[in-house]
C-alpha cells in the first residue's frame, strides 16, 4: 500500500485480498487485538487506520501514532498505545439522546443514511468502502477492527448492505458477547424500525443475514467459563461465569442459521487446547450437518 493511497483511506484497511473495516475503538471486552499478547504489533497501515479510528471517538486526546515495533525486523509494524480501562462498555448510545433525526443527505451513495452520532460517521465509512471496492476487486469485506463492531449495529448493517450488489462476501468479526449488549447494539436512530429497538436475541443473527453477513469469527478462547471472565474481561453487567456462556450460545444459533462460523483463540500457556477444542466442535455440530466441522483458530501469543 503506498503513502498516498493511505493518506486517501483513512479508516479501512487491507490485509491480503480482505478489505477490513473497524466500526469503533471502544470494547465490551478486552479487545482482540490485546489478547494477543504485549508484543503483538499490527503492519503500520492498520495500526494508522485503528488509531485514525481512536481520534475519531475521542478528539483531542492526543493519542498521536503508534509505536514502532521494536524489534528486528520490525520497520513496517506498530505497536497500538495501551487500550484504556474505560473504554470497556456495553452501550455506545448511552449519553445520546434518542429524539427523531432526519436523514442525513450526502452527494454519493450514502445519499440517505441516518448516521448514529458515533465517530467515524456510517457515510464516510461507507464511502470509503465503495471508493476501495471500486479501485481493486477484493475476495471479501471484514467488519473487525480494535473495538467490538456488534456494539455498532446500525453501522455493520449498513456497511455489509452496501456491498451486496457487489456480491462482496461478508465477514465479522467478534468477541461473540453481543446478547449481552444494551439493546443489542442498536442506536435509538434505527431507520429499519422506526426508533423500536429489537428485544429478541434472534434479532441480531437474522438482521446479519439480510444485510449480507454470510461468515462470522468469534473468539472462544477457552472452554472455561472463569478462565473466560479473566482473559476477557467482558463488560456486561452479568454474574461471572455467564459471559462464556453468551458466546457459546452465539456461535450455536450462528450455525443454526447457515453461518460459516471459524472460532478462534489464543494459544497461550495457561489454557486448555484440547478441552478448547472438544467444546468448539460440539458447539459447531449443531449447524448443518453437510458443512465440514473445522478445528479451532489457534493465534499465536506474543510474551
Amino acid at each position: 500500500m503506498t503513502t498516498t493511497a493511505t493518506a486517501i483511506y483513512k479508516y479501512t484497511y487491507t490485509l491480503g485480498r480482505s478489505l477490513y473495516i473497524p466500526l469503533t475503538c471502544r470494547c465490551n471486552s478486552i479487545p482482540l487485538p490485546v489478547t494477543r499478547g504485549p508484543k503483538f504489533v499490527l503492519p503500520r497501515e492498520v495500526a494508522d487506520a485503528l488509531m485514525n479510528v481512536r481520534n475519531a471517538e475521542f478528539p483531542g486526546h492526543g493519542f498521536g501514532h503508534a509505536d514502532d515495533g521494536g524489534g528486528e525486523g520490525d520497520d513496517d509494524r506498530e505497536r497500538l498505545p495501551p487500550f484504556p480501562k474505560k473504554w470497556l462498555v456495553n452501550d455506545l448510545y448511552a449519553d445520546i439522546n434518542p429524539s427523531p433525526r432526519q436523514s442525513q443527505k450526502h452527494d454519493s451513495i450514502t445519499a440517505d443514511i441516518i448516521d448514529d452520532s458515533i465517530q467515524p460517521p456510517i457515510s464516510t465509512l461507507i464511502n470509503e468502502v465503495h471508493s476501495r471496492l471500486s479501485s481493486d476487486p477484493f475476495d471479501q469485506l471484514v467488519i473487525a477492527g480494535e473495538g467490538e463492531p456488534t456494539l455498532r449495529m446500525d453501522a455493520l448493517l449498513a456497511v455489509a448492505r452496501t456491498v451486496q450488489s457487489r456480491k462482496v462476501p461478508v465477514r465479522v468479526i467478534t468477541n461473540g458477547l453481543c446478547y449481552g449488549v444494551n439493546n443489542l447494539g442498536y442506536s435509538p436512530y434505527n431507520r429499519e424500525r422506526n426508533g423500536v429497538l429489537p428485544i429478541h436475541r434472534h434479532t441480531v443473527l437474522r438482521d446479519m443475514l439480510e444485510a449480507g453477513v454470510t461468515r462470522v469469527s468469534v473468539a472462544l478462547n477457552t472452554a472455561n467459563r472463569h478462565e473466560y471472565d479473566l482473559l476477557m474481561e467482558p463488560a456486561t453487567n452479568l454474574q461471572p461465569g455467564t459471559a462464556h456462556d453468551i458466546v457459546c450460545e452465539f456461535i450455536m444459533e450462528a450455525a443454526k442459521v447457515g453461518m460459516d462460523v471459524e472460532i478462534t483463540a489464543i494459544d497461550r500457556p495457561d489454557v486448555d487446547r484440547r478441552e478448547t477444542d472438544r467444546l468448539a466442535r460440539m458447539l459447531l455440530s449443531v449447524g448443518d450437518q453437510k458443512k465440514k466441522i473445522s478445528n479451532v483458530r489457534w493465534r499465536r501469543y506474543f510474551e
